[in-house]
């Protein structure tokens, strides 16, 4: 008595149509970031608590403009990573290839910048994290997926 018409086909890419080297490269963008804005506001809080230290004495106002000056910029530079964090990321998912190109062109700029500036226990994990990243958007699926002549299917976000 009752029929029903099969759904049509999603247009855009679904989640179980992503690689999984591609989720796995987004959620350690994720992960990165979450390690990286950590360092800054750590370093801001620890400037602003300087700044209400009264055991230490009292700060000249050209020391406390500094220390409030640093501490918002570290804070700023944390919101600016999240932004290009969160926008690269998403992107990724949404199969853009600007947004990989990006990527593997920042990841290639941080390991070279990390080595240049000497290496710590620090600066090794973050190596480690972009080469797992870049490792995840070089793999076969992924270049496969990103190179698809799907772009007109893709939604536009």
């Amino acid at each position: 008595m009752f029929t029903t018409e099969p759904s049509p086909p999603p247009l855009g890419p679904t989640a179980t149509s992503r690689p999984g080297a591609v989720i796995a490269a987004s959620a350690l963008m994720w992960l990165h970031f979450a390690m990286a804005l950590c360092v800054p506001a750590a370093l801001a809080m620890t400037l602003l608590l300087r700044l209400s230290d009264v055991e230490s004495g009292p700060l000249e106002s050209s020391e406390a403009g500094y220390f409030g000056l640093v501490a918002g910029l570290f804070l700023l530079c944390g919101a600016a990573f999240f932004t290009l964090v969160g926008i690269l990321a998403v992107k990724l998912l949404r199969g853009r290839r600007w947004a990989r190109s990006t990527t593997l062109v920042l990841n290639g700029l941080l390991i070279l910048g990390i080595l240049l500036s000497g290496s710590s226990g620090g600066a090794l994990v973050a190596i480690a994290l972009e080469g797992a990243i870049a490792a995840c958007l070089c793999s076969p699926s992924a270049r496969r997926w990103f190179s698809d002549d799907r772009s007109q299917d893709r939604p536009c976000l």
